[in-house]
């Protein structure tokens, strides 16, 4: 498997924290086409049992990124937490002979959500800044009270399995959490599912149900968020429900 990180960046196994261990899952992890490269993890002094990472792709020609396509937190959970993942995602990003890959129309943020995912168990969530380059539309959606699920990053971390719990980190409540971002969680068991999947359901169609109210320079955001919302309540009303 293709690495990314030099053997030197992390301990050997004995020494090896869960988040570490969790991290190095994402090494040579392939997704979409593309394939991640763990450049950096290094265990937090002031948090115990979280690592901070950061991802490279390599995309199908072979080109590798210039910088890292993921920035994060990693905590593989304990004490009743499920692992977690606190991210940024580039949406635009710089490769090799100067091009410049649009993270989203070229499957990139899908593939990272789904790594991302792969990783993180049943109760597990994700949280991912939407203030970073690249999410201006996400940005302004929620801006305009559309719901999670239905932007352009929501709706991707939906099809990646985060279905409940979705929160807009908008305001911040404690002045640590940082930029905006969008937390959601992957169902801990079927039932928890089967609500999640109601609540969104509920949350698109009483969307779907408002009149188009914004300024005309604004209005495509809504209009963009309306077709996404309609695209994906016809998949989540088709999803069998969850049994076990």
């Amino acid at each position: 498997m293709e690495t990314g990180i030099r053997a030197d960046r992390v301990p050997d196994a004995g020494g090896v924290c869960g988040a570490e261990r969790l991290a190095r899952r994402l090494d040579g992890g392939t997704a979409g086409g593309f394939t991640f490269l763990l450049s950096s993890v290094e265990p937090l002094r002031t948090r115990t049992g979280w690592a901070r990472i950061d991802l490279a792709v390599r995309d199908r020609t072979g080109r590798r990124s210039i910088e890292p396509v993921v920035t994060g937190i990693v905590s593989a959970g304990g004490r009743g937490v499920k692992p977690w993942v606190e991210c940024r995602l580039s949406g635009s990003v710089e490769m090799e002979g100067g091009a410049w890959l649009d993270a989203y129309r070229s499957g990139l943020v899908a593939a990272a959500l789904k790594l991302l995912a792969d990783c993180i168990a049943p109760g597990g969530h994700l949280m991912v800044d939407y203030e970073s380059r690249g999410h201006d539309e996400t940005l302004a959606a929620l801006a305009r009270r559309v719901p999670p699920a239905a932007t352009l990053l929501g709706a991707l971390m939906v099809d990646a399995g985060f279905i409940g719990g979705f929160k807009d980190w908008y305001f911040a409540e404690g002045g640590h959490e940082g930029p905006r971002k969008l937390q959601a969680e992957k169902p801990p068991d079927a039932k928890a599912a089967r609500a999640a999947l109601g609540r969104r359901c509920e949350e698109l169609r009483e969307f779907l149900g408002r009149p188009i109210q914004a300024e005309p320079a604004r209005r495509q955001i809504i209009v963009n968020a309306r077709r996404r919302a309609a695209r994906l309540l016809s998949r989540l009303e088709a999803t069998p429900a969850p049994r076990r």
